[in-house]
């Protein structure tokens, strides 16, 4: 155990049978920073990306544009008094060109912050969003033993995709996440991946009153403060995982199940993981695929973190690990499951579920029905009420109109990649085995 973060792993199965092809183990990875680094304070690095396209100037709240309301929300940020000297904001427009109004500044130079922000209504154009991105980019990529964040925020699809989604991979490369702010008409396929490829967040941010998983747009300058407060908690960053598997076994997904959903890239080794918040649990699931065994206890993989802890200026690491799994003969002793693992895992497939809902629901609604009526039954099983309500405001509309519509589609999807819910000892209703291998493959 490294002296700064508490680490445990635990597979799903302790048994494995043997002499079965094509098995998967899904491995639960639970980081939890030490008593000492959760009473440390990281310093914090926020660029703020904001679309000042000509869509912006649209009214969402009867008197304010939509570029009032972002404008409300940073000001409230710079004089909420919850930043300090060591945290640092830059702000960037993008619409078909970008700039930093701000480049980094101290959160406590509020009166050069205020007039940077007032300087957003000054622009507008066309959206180039990629170009806005690699400015943010530029402005924190060489910051060291910092909390990072991107707080990007539009309301349109953009002309530079590709370049959205390129640079998407440096950011994930750099450890640097994306919050996601969608309101309107953007392009949700878009921000999901800009999100999860980077271990950021997502919000649907809607007009007037919001229902299950959205924000209402009156909400903004609250979500922004915690988003804030949350980075603020963040005293282990830039977490780098190795895995060096045996022969016959490869890690074939990485995603963090809670306390928000995201699923990492394979791009290289050491794979960037994002950071871990004080006084609670990061958790990840790593799933493996595996060739046939015969029955033997073996050692399957090896894994290790290095890590930064801002608040102390130090680079940590947790030392590998093997994960050694017993592989026993008939499928008796192999049924058991580890539910806590199960449940995450469930969590991590409900986004599945409603992405494959919404992509049939135009030419098989019935079909999209089913898959709608199985994440809302797993999100009812897992206690998570938000994402139940946004489900059943989903299936009702696919019910009366045999349609899912733009908003809804949004709710759901985003939703599906939001907040989860904390697991741990058993629920009460549990899937059947056989609900289990559909949902994992095993």
């Amino acid at each position: 155990m490294a002296n700064e973060l508490n680490v445990s792993i635990t597979p799903h199965r302790e048994f494995m049978p043997a002499d079965t092809e094509a098995q998967k183990l899904f491995l639960m990875l639970k980081l939890r920073p030490t008593k000492d680094v959760a009473a440390t304070r990281p310093p914090t690095t926020f660029a703020f990306v904001i679309d000042t396209s000509g869509s912006m100037y649209e009214e969402v709240d009867g008197s304010k544009t939509k570029i009032d309301v972002v404008i409300e929300s940073l000001l409230a940020l710079v004089r909420s008094g919850r930043l300090g000297a060591s945290d640092r904001i830059a702000i960037i427009q993008f619409d078909d060109s970008a700039s930093q109004i701000i480049g980094l500044t101290s959160a406590t130079q509020v009166s050069q912050l205020e007039n940077a922000i007032a300087k957003l209504r000054t622009f507008s154009g066309g959206t180039c969003m990629g170009l806005g991105l690699a400015s943010a980019l530029n402005a924190l990529s060489n910051q060291d033993m910092t909390v990072r964040r991107t707080l990007l925020f539009t309301d349109g699809q953009t002309f530079d995709e590709d370049q959205c989604r390129a640079i998407a991979s440096d950011f994930a490369a750099n450890n640097i996440p994306i919050t996601a702010l969608g309101v309107g008409g953007f392009n949700e396929d878009l921000l999901t991946h800009l999100s999860d490829s980077t271990g950021g967040s997502l919000l649907y941010i809607v007009p007037g009153k919001a229902t299950g998983t959205q924000v209402s747009i009156q909400e903004l300058p609250q979500k922004i403060i915690e988003e804030y407060s949350q980075a603020q908690q963040e005293v282990i960053t830039n977490l780098s995982l190795r895995v060096k598997s045996v022969q016959g076994v490869e890690l074939t997904r990485i995603v963090r199940a809670y306390p928000t959903q995201a699923e990492f890239p394979f791009t290289q080794a050491p794979y960037p993981i994002g950071n871990a918040a004080a006084n609670d649990e990061t958790i990840f699931i790593l799933e493996f695929s595996m060739a046939s065994r015969p029955a033997s206890r073996v050692r399957l993989a090896q894994l290790g973190l290095t890590y930064d802890v801002p608040g102390q200026k130090i680079r940590g690491e947790f030392p590998p690990q093997n994960l050694v799994v017993q592989f026993i003969a008939g499928q008796g002793g192999a049924a058991q499951v580890n539910q806590e693992v199960m449940d995450y895992l469930q969590q991590c497939n409900i986004s599945n579920l409603v992405g494959q809902a919404t992509k049939v629901a135009e030419r098989d609604p019935q079909k999209a029905e089913e898959l709608l009526e199985t994440a809302r039954r797993m999100t009812v099983r897992l206690g998570n009420d938000e994402m139940t309500a946004s489900l059943n405001g989903a299936q009702d509309e696919l019910r009366k109109t045999r349609k899912i519509s733009d908003g809804t589609r949004k709710t759901v999807k985003m939703g599906a990649k939001g907040k989860t819910v904390k697991m741990g000892g058993d629920l009460n209703d549990q899937f059947s085995e056989d609900e289990m291998r559909k949902l994992t493959g095993t």
